[in-house]
């Protein structure tokens, strides 16, 4: 059975977010992704219908198009197509801090025990870590290190970064500048893969990201791409395998690259982990504070804008939580984004920054770590070891300081997960490009978890979450903190059960398999409008709405 849909989402830069409409080609035609069983058919659907081809994008066998307005429902329709989605823009502001260190300390190296893993001298020596954004512009940090270039956009700027995010990331990552404790980056000796894929305003589209990321693909051995960073999200219009971004990640995830995703900075409310996050493969990550005491761990906490699961079909995220609020990094002073925040500049080059985005930078500098010196590890293998090395927040008498939809297994800590990497494997039992829901569901006014027959997991009792943001400090940290019973987090727990939806109705909530009821609203950024209904399947029909996510200032 072939499913047809039509999906809406927007794609921008975590940092912060602000939709804005998209226009293409005049008021007659509109710009789409085509999916078909290859590229050729798609090539064909469009030029049958009198599209404009734009991009092949063989990662999801789909084409990019130009095509009149009018033509679209037949296009749907075709026999041969698979899915149409519509082809968003958008744009991007910055969220930063204003607070400002006496100098320049990255202290987040320290919090996460990076600096003990430089001790046994690793350092990323060799590993290619692409990075989806705005550009790396040229630095004395990253001179030499920047290995291969690819612009979706085609612009041919000189400018390398004019807007300045993707930079600050790349600083993040593996900036090899000394500071008083160490290196500015965590993993100061990987090579740099630019894939440059929004533009100097922060404005991408659905093309441009999944061209980037077909290039990847492409280009993984000849780069030794292990590792990519998508400080990215979008908007949740459909179940994460109906999405054209999250198809290309598992096929990147299925081909030995490992992802690393923002979790989104709509939190603290349930549901606000955005896409590609949002998928159960690859890694993601949510944001915590160190609270400017690196060295007291009683006072850190999970940023109130960091994301929070469950996802949309039950799945337990974020996976982990790394540092990622006033984060020392660099951006050229001419882009656009060191412009328009001058209040976040520590000196010279530097700013400080906060925001999911950057959590998942630092994540992506730690595996590039992992990778180092476990150089066979596949990616499910360094998810599992990631995340049995991550340190929950628990109050003394074990119980955890926050809810397993907020800080996932906990924050990570490079020492046991590069130096002593726990055996194992995430996603056990299941295979990218196939739809999955997890074992979460919204019951009697909380979520809980429950096993493939709907019935609540014993053994996981007390993981259950209303939704509050109930942190109250006076807790510890404890390393290798035991999910209870024979309930494996970091296993990969999944149910392989029913995945067609009902039809959806004002009294109903999403449904994952067994139902979401109760009538649980979705907050934190996800505006369910009416006029759609699942009809079975995984057919998408209907509207969706992005409204955007508040900026956070600490």
């Amino acid at each position: 059975m072939k499913h047809k849909f039509f999906l809406t989402a927007l794609l921008v830069i975590l940092t912060a977010l602000l939709a804005v409409p998209f226009v293409a080609g005049g008021t007659n035609t509109v710009s789409v992704l085509v999916q078909a069983d290859s590229v050729e058919t798609a090539v064909a659907i469009v030029e049958a219908y009198g599209g404009t081809l734009n991009e092949q994008l063989d990662i999801i066998n789909a084409v990019s198009a130009t095509l009149p307005q009018r033509v679209l429902t037949a296009v749907a329709a075709d026999s041969r197509t698979v899915a149409v989605h519509q082809d968003d823009e958008a744009s991007v502001a910055g969220v930063t801090t204003t607070r400002r260190t006496p100098q320049l300390d990255a202290t987040f190296t320290e919090v996460m025990g990076v600096d003990e893993v430089w001790d046994e001298n690793v350092w990323g020596k060799r590993i290619g870590v692409a990075i989806v954004d705005t550009g790396i512009a040229l630095d004395t940090w990253n001179v030499r290190r920047v290995v291969a270039r690819y612009d979706a956009l085609d612009e041919g700027t000189r400018l390398r970064d004019p807007h300045g995010h993707g930079t600050m990331m790349a600083s993040l990552i593996g900036n090899d500048t000394k500071d008083a404790n160490g290196y500015m980056g965590v993993a100061p000796k990987v090579q740099f893969i630019d894939v440059r894929a929004l533009d100097a305003e922060g404005k991408g589209t659905y093309t441009d990201i999944i061209e980037g990321l077909n290039w990847i693909l492409a280009n993984k051995d000849r780069y030794n791409i292990r590792v990519v960073n998508l400080s990215l999200l979008g908007g949740i219009s459909s179940p994460y395998w109906a999405d054209p971004i999250n198809q290309a990640v598992e096929a990147l995830w299925d081909a030995g690259i490992v992802v690393v995703a923002a979790a989104g900075n709509g939190g603290p409310d349930p549901m606000t982990i955005a896409a590609p996050g949002n998928d159960p493969f690859v890694i993601t990550v949510g944001a915590f504070t160190d609270n400017f005491t690196p060295d007291d761990l009683s006072d850190d906490y999970v940023a109130p804008f960091s994301g929070a699961g469950p996802t949309e079909v039950g799945f337990v995220k974020p996976d982990v939580i790394a540092p990622g609020a006033h984060m020392l990094t660099t951006a050229p002073s001419y882009t656009s984004w060191a412009r328009e925040n001058h209040d976040a500049r520590v000196a010279g080059n530097y700013y400080e920054i906060a925001g999911t985005s950057s959590a998942t930078a630092v994540t992506s500098g730690l595996v590039a770590l992992m990778l180092d010196e476990n150089r066979g590890m596949t990616p499910d293998e360094v998810k599992y070891a990631l995340m049995a090395s991550a340190q929950p927040a628990a109050y003394e008498d074990g119980s955890l300081a926050w809810s397993i939809f907020q800080q996932g297994a906990g924050r990570v800590w490079a020492p046991d997960a590069v130096l002593d990497p726990a055996e194992g494997e995430s996603n056990v039992g299941m295979t990218p490009g196939e739809p999955y829901v997890g074992p979460v569901v919204y019951r009697d006014g909380q979520f809980i978890l429950v096993d493939e027959n709907g019935e609540p997991l014993a053994d996981a009792e007390g993981y259950s979450w209303v939704g509050g943001y109930s942190w109250v400090g006076g807790y510890s940290w404890v390393g290798g903190y035991s999910w209870v019973g024979g309930y494996s987090w970091v296993g990969g727990y999944s149910w392989v059960g029913n995945t067609d939806w009902n039809e959806w109705t004002q009294d109903d909530v999403w449904q994952s398999g067994y139902s979401w009821v109760g009538g649980y609203s979705w907050v934190g950024g996800y505006s369910w409008v009416g006029g759609y209904s699942w009809v079975g399947g995984y057919s998408w029909v209907g509207g969706y709405s992005w409204v955007g996510l508040t900026p956070f200032e600490e």
